[in-house]
């Protein structure tokens, strides 16, 4: 009597679990970006207010929305890249790039602002511009390996 060989039915089982629950915290990650979008949002709203009853400078009140605003190209680009990673299962890199630029771009505007409020000279200021030179270097960094990611999906 030969006993015919059945591969195992929980392992199927377990891995489709595994994929429900992956999805699953995907999905309540992407919720509460939502949740931080409208909150970033509403926050934004709010200073511009309080802003304008203020009488705050312009270029503060800019830099404040400009700032804002890149915050929520950020959030943008991670729900992107959920969004992706859900329907294609495969992590891209190109999204996280993207996201990258964003931020350092975000801290460059912030340098720029504070850099505005120090005295000149100083020790402040050496770390601000020694900030400034490589948070550029890091822009450029990011853009080129945007475009290798770019030429090698191409090719």
């Amino acid at each position: 009597m030969t006993e015919s060989t059945t591969p195992p039915t929980r392992r199927p089982f377990l891995l489709e679990g595994l994929v429900g629950f992956e999805n699953l915290l995907y999905a309540a990650v992407a919720l509460l970006l939502v949740a931080a979008a409208a909150f970033v949002l509403i926050g934004t709203v709010h200073e511009i207010v309080q802003a304008i009853s203020k009488r705050s400078g312009a270029v503060d009140t800019a830099v404040v929305i400009l700032d804002r605003v890149l915050l929520t190209l950020i959030i943008a680009e991670l729900l992107y890249t959920l969004r992706f990673v859900l329907r294609t299962h495969q992590i891209a890199v190109e999204p996280f790039l993207f996201i990258g630029l964003i931020a350092v771009v975000r801290r460059i505007l912030i340098v720029t602002a504070q850099f505005e409020r120090l005295p000149s000279g100083g020790r402040q200021l050496t770390n601000l511009l020694f900030e400034l030179g490589l948070l550029g270097f890091l822009a450029l960094a990011l853009a080129v390996a945007v475009r290798l990611v770019r030429e090698r999906a191409t090719s």
